[in-house]
């Protein structure tokens, strides 16, 4: 299975853990063909971050959503949106401009023909931010 079809499938179970509220995957139960991604380490990290810490990844996008509430957000912009933090704030071997990408697909995949330049637009500003806490972390 090739990295963007784990991050898909990553982002799947993220969706199902915000429709379900359980935001710990190994309570979840996986459809069988996909029981095979518990098996491979970016989905794990990407999982465990997401159960570790849903309240700062839903804070970084809560500060990079501009004229919109993140009640409004569509669930599966949500998923892609969480997938993406995730890996910014936790993956150190994946670049912020490689989940951008990834997630700005999966948006043109699963979401609406305008979603994608919304998951954009939130992604680059976390991203940003992400960048000034850690050039004022050196400081």
């Amino acid at each position: 299975m090739n990295r963007e079809k784990i991050r898909e499938k990553t982002m799947q179970l993220i969706y199902q853990m915000d429709i379900t509220g359980e935001f710990d995957y190994e309570k979840l139960s996986p459809v069988d063909e996909d029981v095979c991604i518990y098996d491979k380490k970016q989905a794990v990290a990407t999982l465990e971050a997401v159960r570790d810490h849903i309240g700062e990844i839903d804070d970084m996008i809560r500060a990079s959503l501009d004229n919109w509430t993140f009640e409004r957000v569509a669930r599966t912009d949500l998923a892609i949106l969480r997938t993406a933090v995730a890996e910014m704030l936790y993956a150190e071997n994946i670049p912020s401009s490689v989940s951008i990408n990834e997630a700005v697909n999966l948006s043109k995949k699963f979401s609406d023909e305008r979603s994608y330049a919304f998951v954009n637009s939130v992604l680059s500003k976390v991203a940003k931010n992400i960048d000034n806490a850690d050039a004022g972390d050196q400081d």
